[in-house]
């Protein structure tokens, strides 16, 4: 017969709940991590996503990711001094998840904070006296009136039909919405109605010594108005500057001309084109 009374080991219990549940928790949480930083995100650096919607969200998936593992060794760890079947094997392995969603998920959480520490600290910022230091009618003016010396010693007329005013939102010192403005005078107008064939394009090209000598003018208008030379990129003559005057750009052959000016990121206007009114 077998003794019913017979003394027996009692069973382990290894919090295997615990370690299951940190251990699909974790990569649960990488992914939730890279959803959230990814959230609003459309390509080229842009996001509708705020900094700090982010912020709040990384911070909420790296505590649940770290704090669920560490529940589990308080847990298991407050068992087992009440009862000594409880292992140290959940515990250890619950603490080593805690440790890898505190590396893996906070360290880039505290890079996200950082970084949106910093965006809400340059937004607070005033707006500098150069972006300041124009309205939009005083923007447009002053713009026009270096890109029409610029034609003229160029020794061309500056008739409406042959300028093209446009603008574009840019971001300002203090991450505010800005207008950058352009001025160009292109003689034909419209290029693309008057496609040139290779040849053609080729016999319409002036030789050097003349293009140097019939910019020379025009360069020094550049000059005048506090812009430096530059690498042309593609044009006969580029220069830029560091006041409100951003760029500008000449070029010239028998037939053709172009010359645009464009100004730094100033406040107001009206952004990405000029409103209908």
């Amino acid at each position: 017969m077998v003794d019913d009374n017979v003394w027996s080991p009692p069973r382990r219990r290894n919090g295997i709940r615990w370690i299951v549940a940190s251990g699909v928790l974790l990569p649960a949480g990488w992914i939730a991590w890279l959803l959230v930083a990814l959230d609003g995100y459309s390509g080229a650096g842009n996001s509708t996503h705020s900094l700090a919607a982010q912020t709040t969200g990384s911070i909420f998936v790296t505590v649940v990711c770290a704090g669920v593992p560490l529940t589990g060794v308080v847990v298991l760890l407050v068992q087992r001094r009440r009862n000594r079947s409880v292992t140290l094997v959940g515990p250890v392995a619950c603490a080593v998840f805690a440790v890898l969603a505190a590396g893996t998920l906070g360290y880039p959480t505290v890079g996200v904070a950082e970084t949106s520490a910093a965006d809400a600290e340059r937004r607070a910022q005033p707006l500098t006296a150069l972006e300041t230091s124009r309205t939009q009618a005083e923007a447009e003016q002053d713009l026009a009136a270096v890109g029409e010396r610029a034609v003229r010693a160029l020794g061309e007329d500056v008739r409406p039909g042959d300028v093209e005013q446009f603008t574009r939102g840019c971001p300002l010192s203090n991450l505010q919405r800005g207008t950058e403005y352009t001025w160009r005078w292109q003689v034909p107008s419209d290029p693309e109605d008057e496609q040139q064939t290779d040849a053609e394009r080729e016999a319409d090209q002036l030789p050097d010594d003349e293009v140097d000598r019939r910019l020379a003018p025009v360069r020094q208008v550049f000059r005048d108005a506090g812009l430096r030379d530059t690498d042309p990129h593609g044009w006969h003559i580029r220069a830029l500057g560091d006041d409100w005057l951003a760029e500008a750009n000449a070029s010239v052959t028998k037939e053709s001309g172009d010359v645009m000016v464009e100004t730094t990121c100033l406040a107001g206007g009206p952004g990405d084109g000029y409103d209908d009114e």
